[in-house]
């Protein structure tokens, strides 16, 4: 099993518990699209997007970095920082608290950019045409 599974499974439970509080506010709220004018619906409809955006590639990333071969320790590291930087960024933008808020974003770019850089040296130094 892939170890990405860990935190895949634990930012899809993280997804559900957004999913569920953005139908509660819609429930609450009346409004079944868009965010009715209302500031609260808005803010919970962009955490939920926020999560949604961000959390699928990253996962991608960290998943192709296992699948080719990268270091167990590195993998880790960024997946627990991925995990913490989206519970930053939902508690930040949630609750407007901008320091966790700023946190988040600039710990899920350092994640970003970190599995960019490594699956194009990994591409370029083990992929295929790398070998001819």
């Amino acid at each position: 099993m892939l170890e990405t599974g860990l935190y895949a499974g634990i930012l899809a439970l993280i997804y559900v518990v957004l999913s569920m509080r953005t139908v509660r506010a819609r429930i609450k709220l009346k409004t079944s699209l868009g965010d009715g004018g209302h500031p609260d619906l808005t803010r919970i409809i962009r955490v939920h997007g926020n999560f949604a955006e961000y959390t699928p590639l990253s996962l991608l990333m960290l998943a192709l970095y296992e699948i080719g071969g990268g270091n167990m320790t590195a993998l880790h590291v960024l997946g627990i920082t991925l995990v913490s930087a989206r519970v930053l960024h939902i508690i930040g933008l949630g609750n407007n608290v901008m320091p966790a808020r700023v946190l988040g974003t600039a710990l899920t770019m350092g994640v970003f950019i970190t599995l960019a850089f490594l699956l194009i040296y990994g591409a370029l130094i083990y992929g295929p045409s790398a070998q001819a």
